[in-house]
């Protein structure tokens, strides 16, 4: 077989670097793009904010006792200090660090192949679909992407070179990555797995290197990991990688005793329980260590003795057996979630790289470190995939292509490698044709062969690349700005399913639990909109229309503001008292 030549390039500078430049100014441009075209934010974008806003007021306390790590929200923070608008700031901080995702991707891959394998598989990242959008939107997963890349290509090169300034670099992108996403303390599993069994044949001469490897790559990250995690501790009162609902907490169920001793059960998931003050039960519920079977709570009135004792009790739900039958049908979604997350098209060249990947010299322990680390994430989320099916009878509510989208980017080396290698095939295949003689010239370079297979494969990308963001949801944004406008009051309380609505009125939010309540929770709660989509509207258009007319709600604004709707129209209610 025959081996794939790799040009050596280790000798152009920086700034000489033409494929750097390129790479540059290209993934800029395609992020600075699209988020001028996301039309409305994420949810979760409003808690960034939010977290961003207590860090730029010096309120770190409240800002840390949010669920969602601080790492991305001190970054927006850091911005929101020379740049005043906190939504514009987020966009910064992600479009900065998607685009430093490409440039870091590019220099490992040259160092490990040479700069034409390396610039093919860049520009692929560069205009792939996932990592623009998440590159435009006020999320943290560029931030993640790019700590997470860099701890892996460190470690690499750690592990290769046995250098321990590299391990500590590892350690410390680790812990970066772990302070932006709890996944990212992932990454010292994998390179102090491979750091063992790297040379295992020869333990007894290196294990003191080894060990002291491994040493440094665990106190580096612990260095600044370990403050967030002791927080965490102290909040929590348990050792966990993250405050987010772990998997054992996902598997309890609340038992609660009212004073009449009424006895109600309740699934962990967050919705009220009738007979029972949620408030007091909720604070009665955090207070708890959840690992204890069962647990008396006291509570009381804000300025009044104790007058009532609500037993709650958490007991572990019962496992569910699940078929062999489940099991190979979240293993089907995962792994086909993870193909329509990487497409499919750039797949087909995945697999192409794959086989080529023999080919190349000196890069076999590459290509298993990468498998290594696909492998590990995808075995992860697959066990939290049976998880979820084993608590909420659903398959498809996790992984999401967040989650997978880390582990698509290593991946994409392969794709650049199989681009490579039909771009030489082609130029093999059709030199001598005689029927294509007027191409004869152009075919004689096979780098120019590879860069218009390249220009094909991004021309199959564009469209979905450059596709705007959230079109369809441009109601919710329109009525927010409605509310804004046209309220009399500072900050008006909005009951809906999205935070998104109040974000945009600059008020505050009431959650919708069960669509059926919403007329009585926005009575209850006093608010003074509902805000529902077509198809919430629907659920309860009978009751809508009694309390209409009953001159208890009456409808605002409506999107489209024309007669004709559709299943994206948004309806604004305001509250009648």
């Amino acid at each position: 077989m025959k081996t794939m030549t790799l040009e050596s390039d280790r000798k152009v500078s920086f700034f000489n670097d033409k494929y750097l430049w390129t790479l540059l100014a290209i993934s800029l441009s395609v992020r600075i793009y699209l988020s001028f075209f996301t039309c409305v934010i994420k949810n979760d974008s409003v808690a960034f904010m939010q977290i961003a806003k207590y860090f730029a007021n010096g309120d770190f306390l409240n800002g840390l006792r949010h669920d969602y790590h601080p790492l991305y929200s001190l970054f927006i923070a850091a911005v929101h200090k020379v740049i005043p608008n906190m939504e514009s700031s987020g966009t910064i901080v992600s479009v900065f660090f998607g685009t430093l995702t490409v440039i870091i991707f590019y220099f490992i891959g040259k160092s490990v192949f040479d700069h034409k394998i390396s610039f093919v598989s860049a520009i692929i990242l560069a205009f792939h679909p996932y990592a623009v959008r998440f590159s435009a939107d006020i999320i943290s997963e560029s931030t993640y992407f790019f700590f997470f890349i860099s701890a892996l290509g460190s470690g690499y090169f750690a592990i290769s070179k046995k250098k321990l300034h590299l391990f500590a670099l590892s350690g410390i992108c680790s812990a970066f990555a772990y302070l932006t996403r709890p996944e990212g303390i992932g990454i010292i599993i994998i390179v102090a797995g491979w750091c063992c069994i790297k040379d295992i044949n020869c333990v007894r001469s290196i294990w003191k290197d080894k060990l002291a490897s491994i040493s440094i790559l665990a106190v580096s990250f612990l260095v600044f990991s370990s403050p967030y995690l002791i927080y965490i501790k102290n909040e929590t009162g348990m050792w966990l990688l993250t405050k987010k609902r772990n998997l054992s907490q996902k598997n309890i169920v609340t038992i609660t005793e009212n004073p009449n001793g009424d006895v109600l059960i309740n699934k962990n998931t967050g919705n009220s329980t009738s007979g029972v003050d949620t408030k007091k039960k909720q604070t009665a519920v955090n207070k708890m260590n959840t690992n204890k079977i069962s647990k008396d709570v006291e509570y009381k009135k804000p300025g009044t003795e104790k007058k009532t004792l609500a037993n709650v009790k958490l007991v572990k739900k019962p496992s569910k057996r699940l078929s062999l039958k489940t099991y190979l049908e979240s293993l089907s979604y995962v792994l086909t979630k993870y193909i329509s997350t990487f497409h499919p098209f750039l797949f087909i060249f995945f697999i192409i790289g794959v086989i080529n990947w023999s080919r190349i010299k000196k890069a076999q322990f590459f290509g298993l470190y990468l498998a290594s680390v696909i492998a590990f994430y995808l075995v992860v989320l697959y066990r939290l995939n049976i998880v979820n099916i084993a608590v909420y009878n659903n398959i498809y509510q996790y992984p999401s292509r967040r989650h997978l989208m880390p582990i698509v980017i290593p991946a994409i080396i392969c794709v650049g490698i199989g681009v490579y290698a039909t771009g030489i095939w082609v130029q093999k295949k059709y030199q001598s044709n005689s029927m294509i003689a007027g191409f004869k010239e152009l075919l004689k370079s096979v780098w120019i062969m590879q860069l218009i297979v390249l220009m094909i494969v991004i021309s199959v990308l564009l469209p979905k690349t450059l596709k705007p963001q959230r079109f369809d949801k441009l109601g919710i944004k329109n009525a927010g700005q409605w509310v804004k406008g046209n309220s009399h009051k500072p900050s008006p309380l909005i009951v809906s399913t999205s935070v998104r609505n109040a974000y945009y009125a600059g008020g505050g939010h009431i959650q919708i639990g069960n669509i059926n309540n919403t007329l009585s929770l926005a009575k209850e709660k006093k608010v003074d909109y509902i805000l529902l989509t077509q198809r919430e509207y629907n659920a309860i258009e009978t009751e809508l229309k009694q309390s209409i007319k009953n001159n208890k709600i009456e409808l605002a604004y409506k999107y489209p503001e024309e007669k004709h709707l559709n299943r994206h129209s948004i309806f604004l209610y305001k509250v009648l008292y």
